[in-house]
């Protein structure tokens, strides 16, 4: 496709596969509420249900019923106050301003703990918004209410799906990680990065899925606790992975990496089979990896060579909570994105009450979707909006110039949202054009102008691109220093605390796992940021330098892994002069990154 790298990155549509079992449920769940209200006479009602089925279809996946409880109940009631928030300001242009610039603070700062919290955020202040372009006539708690209930069919459907299978996502979780392993086994110097990054991100999901969403600790001979063995065991395996490479014993390396990928179809399927190791290999790192694949292929929950395990504590959840949001007020950079984007969706408001545009809910939300930078960047975001909602407005308007009231649009509402569902993670442009005309759809039996709705949204969707632009980029750009630079050296930093604690505590496996796991998820966290910001012209020049720190720092991280699975046992003289010289260095490099601005030519050092 022509015309520049960064609008070729936006447009680009991912190759991620259709979930059948999502659609469906995405399409039954609207389905429910729709007839229901329609068979009572009272479509209007269905409409507001309808919201709240569509809110929880957005928010479903395939994930274990734990995850799934949290991603499609929090957003849910985040909704429903969000509505009721809207609702109760009885169209007061001061009191609408003013509700919408506090839930954008508290949203800004709530959206950084997490992706649950990010999500529920999210719904939070786009129903607030929704709940401001919404007619007034019906008490304030009808709307609210019903969100909440129609959402509870696709709910139970799909923690009835996760329950009926337990374990499966759990298994499917650790498989892919084993996999992702086996894959990093037999790369090759080209393949090597992408695959340690894919490592990372498997490994994270495993822990998260396996661990972490859980509010107590594996039971003793439950499927958790035998797929937290695995992921222990499958630490040691990362570890030699860097140090075989350039060892006598790199050829076995395929034989190694086909027995891991035999154990990730027996943690699936439940079907343990054979595992063929070689002979013990002369050399150390060898010798270690041998060891290593042996103990995962061993069945059973104990921990790998004795060793406690290396998962973990889960701490209580309200606990988990309030750090999480303590840490998120001390955080400055949580402050500037909470203030940035209180700012951009003030002005919306203002434009929305002050501007003689009808009902503009749709302008809010809009500005909301392009600001946040979890979404994307504010001109990747500008151009797939407006090709959406332009797109999205033409579906709408042609189902309304063809389709009569009632069951023939419900039809057209269900086929939507499982289209919406089936395609929308492909590309943002995709999912705005099933969402809009289902916006539309079900804003008309809530009263909402009736065929004058398209043309609204659509004048609400320039409107809101203008705002965002001014105020989100030109005006008040994202804090990239804090997303990138500041991310580097704060990486480089940890990776000398790595060689100075491998150095001066030989032995210490738990304690340079700790680290190497913070460590990869740093390095993968400035990876994912550098790939989010081919999308912004603005960093073109930028990125080439960023990439050149990116992949130093992922050199001397595998250097350092391999030194200390090769010299484990030999204590501090295993690692000479040049792991301490190697820490110094690192530490200048992090000190130049956070003096020198962030928009550097390429190739400046």
């Amino acid at each position: 496709m022509p015309g520049p790298a960064w609008l070729r990155h936006t447009t680009e549509i991912r190759a991620v596969p259709v979930d059948r079992a999502l659609a469906v449920r995405g399409a039954l769940g609207m389905l429910v509420p729709l007839a229901i209200g329609q068979l009572a006479g009272r479509p209007d009602l269905g409409a507001a249900a309808g919201l709240g089925a569509y809110g929880a279809a957005v928010d479903d996946s395939a994930a274990p019923w734990r995850t799934r409880a949290l991603t499609l109940l929090l957003p849910q009631l985040g909704g429903a106050i969000g509505l009721a928030l809207g609702r109760v300001t009885g169209g007061q242009a001061w009191a609408q301003i003013l509700l919408v610039a506090v839930v954008a603070l508290v949203s800004g700062l709530l959206s950084t703990i997490g992706r649950i919290s990010d999500m529920a955020a999210l719904v939070l202040l786009l129903a607030t918004a929704m709940g401001l372009g919404l007619p007034t006539t019906a008490p304030w708690w009808h709307v609210p209410l019903l969100f909440l209930l129609g959402g509870v069919p696709l709910v139970l459907l799909s923690l009835t799906d996760a329950l009926r299978h337990p374990g499966r996502a759990e298994r499917r979780a650790a498989a892919t990680a084993l996999r992702a392993v086996a894959d990093l086994l037999e790369a090759t110097d080209e393949t090597w990065t992408e695959c340690r990054h894919q490592v990372t991100a498997a490994m994270d999901a495993a822990y998260d899925t396996v661990v972490l969403r859980r509010l107590s600790p594996p039971r003793p001979g439950s499927t958790a606790a035998e797929l937290a063995a695995h992921l222990d065991r499958l630490v040691e395996v990362v570890a030699a992975a860097p140090a075989v490479r350039t060892a006598p014993s790199g050829e076995s390396a395929p034989v190694y990496a086909d027995a891991v990928r035999r154990v990730a179809d027996a943690v699936e399927t439940r079907t343990p089979g054979p595992v063929t190791l070689p002979p013990a290999p002369s050399d150390r790192a060898g010798r270690v990896l041998r060891t290593a694949v042996a103990a995962l292929a061993t069945p059973g929950e104990g921990p790998a060579d004795g060793r406690t395990r290396l998962l973990p504590a889960c701490p209580a959840p309200l606990r988990r909570l309030a750090g999480a949001v303590a840490d998120r007020f001390r955080d400055p950079a949580a402050r500037r994105h909470a203030l940035r984007l209180t700012m951009c969706l003030t002005v919306a408001q203002a434009v929305a009450c002050f501007g003689g545009l009808p009902r503009s809910g749709w302008l809010v939300l809009t500005v909301a979707l392009v600001v946040r930078p979890g979404l994307g960047t504010v001109p990747a975001r500008l151009v797939t909006r407006a090709l959406g909602t332009t797109a999205g407005v033409l579906i709408g308007l042609a189902v309304i110039a063809v389709l009569l009231p009632g069951w023939w649009r419900i039809g057209a509402v269900v086929l939507l949202t499982g289209l919406l569902q089936a395609y929308a993670r492909r590309n943002y442009t995709l999912q705005t054009l099933f969402l809009t005309p289902v916006m539309l759809l079900l804003a008309d039996p809530l009263g909402q102008a009736g065929s004058a709705v398209p043309a609204a949204r659509l004048l609400d969707t320039v409107a809101g691109c203008a705002v965002a632009l001014v105020c989100g980029y030109l005006i008040w750009p994202e804090d990239t220093r804090t997303r990138v630079p500041d991310r580097l050296a704060g990486a480089y930093e940890a990776i000398a605390a790595y060689a100075d604690h491998a150095r001066s505590a030989c032995g210490d496996a738990d304690g340079l796992h700790t680290l190497r796991r913070r460590i990869h998820a740093d390095l993968a966290a400035v990876r994912t940021e550098l790939t989010r910001l081919r999308t912004d012209p603005r960093h073109h020049h930028a990125l080439d330098a960023w990439r050149e720190d990116l992949a130093y720092g992922e050199r001397v991280m595998a250097r350092l892994t391999t030194t200390a699975v090769t010299s484990r046992g030999e204590g501090p003289a295993a690692y000479g002069d040049t792991t301490r010289d190697l820490a110094a260095h690192l530490r200048r490099r992090a000190r130049k990154l956070r003096e020198v601005p962030s928009r550097r030519p390429a190739g400046r050092r």
